[in-house]
Order: C-alpha cells, then structure tokens, then sequence
C-alpha cells in the first residue's frame, strides 16, 4: 500500500514568524548601536574619514570594520524524536562581520553584526537484525547574531577579548525512520529560535587596520518544535529539537577596508 507525504517538506510557519521578529530585533540592535557611536563624542569634522570611521576632539576613535570567520563546531543535537541517543559531531563553520570598534586607552569595545552558515550534524543507526533504519539531523544550520566585545590590551600588538551575543539561529530538522525499506516516520522541516553565543579569545594586531582573532564560543539556540509524519497510523507528530555547539574560530578583521579606495 503507497502512502503519499504531505508535511514532509512545510516549513514552520510558526517559526518562520519568530525568525522575522527576532530579525527585526536585531536590526534595530545594529542601527542603535552605531546610532550610540556616531554620538558617543563631539567629533572634529577634519579628522573624519568617514561616519562610522572618526576620531573625536577627545582623541577617542572609531573603526569601521570587515571580517571573515573559519572554525570548527563540535556540536550536539540535545533533544531527538523516537531515540535515546544524542547525536554529536565536529562541523565547519564560516561567516562574516560588519560592525565599529570604539578604541580606549586600555583597548576598545567592539560592535557587530555576524551572520555564520555550518554543515549538518547527523546520526544513521541501522538494524540489520530487525532491518531498521533511522537518520536524525540537522541540516542547513545558520545564525545571525549582534555581538558586543571588550578588548584588553595586554603586551604590545597581543590583546585579549570577552563578550557575547544575541540573536536567532536554525536549521532544518530531518527524522526518518524505515522498516525493511518501508518509510515509518518522516519529518524534513525548518526551525528557528532565539539564539545566543558567549566567549572570549586572543587578537593579535598585525597593523593598525589587520587583526587575527583567534577565539572559544559556546554558541545555543533555544529549544524548537517539529512536526512530522506516521506512515503506520497517517497521522502528524511533533517533537523537541535544540542545538548547542563549542566553538573554535578563526577571524580576520580589516579595519577601514575602503580608506585607500578614496
């Protein structure tokens, strides 16, 4: 008997209205932040390179800044439908800033918008005894996320940073389950929540427009539902699903990108 599977692609509407508002917040985040550093101090108009790169009359600056991210995650599925186990794995991880470092005598503050794309997690048990087979994963994961940093100065061009951030972050949540090649369960469906990252790391400065980053997150995204379907009764499920991660990461920043271009 051939059944046909209507829920296996829908994306959660729920969800996806969560994602627009947590947008939405998020956007707001940035335009307040830069809003406060454009009027952190009286500026001296000649001194401006431009609105978000300036020093003051106070000898304070600020740098408009570039970034690109590398890394590893190592993380974990916490909640799966139908098994005990919790998948794990390590995944690569990339993405981009934008954002304002405001410099002080002891470092600077750091303001940004980051947006972080990584590979899937899975998990495949398979049963030849009983000839089960069951994939769990999390596939298409993404982030977007307004960061605050504080930068110490150490020794010489060495600082360290702490910070963290908020924002939201998903990904697609897939459970299928067979028995002997026959479909039993299925989902394949899009989730997003809130998500939040907190860590620290070393920069070293190489130039006065060059940084190395190299730094630990632990990044999360609150706990989110997904919906699937039974093959064995045609009726809909749904199940817990959240992702936590700790990071390693490689960033470049490249501050004033477009000064020589002027």
């Amino acid at each position: 008997m051939a059944y046909t599977h209507s829920n296996a692609g829908n994306v959660n509407s729920f969800g996806t209205n969560q994602v627009f508002k947590q947008c939405q917040f998020v956007v707001f985040c940035v335009l307040s932040l830069l809003g406060l550093s454009a009027i952190n101090s009286v500026q001296a108009v000649d001194e401006c390179d431009s609105f978000l790169s300036c020093c003051d009359t106070g000898g304070n600056c600020r740098q408009f800044y570039l970034g690109g991210i590398v890394g590893a995650d190592f993380g974990t599925l916490n909640k799966v439908a139908g098994s005990s186990a919790v998948p794990n794995d390590s995944l690569f991880t990339a993405g981009g800033t934008v954002g304002v470092r405001s410099l002080r005598d002891n470092g600077a503050w750091r303001f940004e918008f980051e947006g972080r794309g990584r590979e899937q997690i899975q998990e495949r048990l398979i049963d030849s005894g009983s000839g089960s087979d069951i994939t769990t994963a999390a596939r298409d994961g993404w982030s977007t996320m307004v960061n605050i940093w504080r930068d110490y100065n150490v020794v010489g061009d060495v600082d360290l940073y702490a910070g963290g951030g908020i924002g939201a972050g998903g990904y697609r949540s897939v459970f299928n389950a067979t028995q002997a090649g026959t479909s039993q369960v299925a989902s394949n469906e899009n989730v997003s929540n809130f998500a939040w990252q907190a860590g620290g790391g070393l920069i070293y400065n190489a130039s006065n427009h060059i940084a190395i980053d190299l730094g630990y997150r632990f990044f999360s995204i609150n706990e989110m539902t997904a919906n699937g379907f039974s093959f064995i009764d045609g009726s809909s499920f749904s199940y817990a699903t959240n992702y936590a991660a700790s990071e390693l990461l490689l960033t470049v920043r490249i501050y004033e990108p477009f000064r020589r271009w002027r």
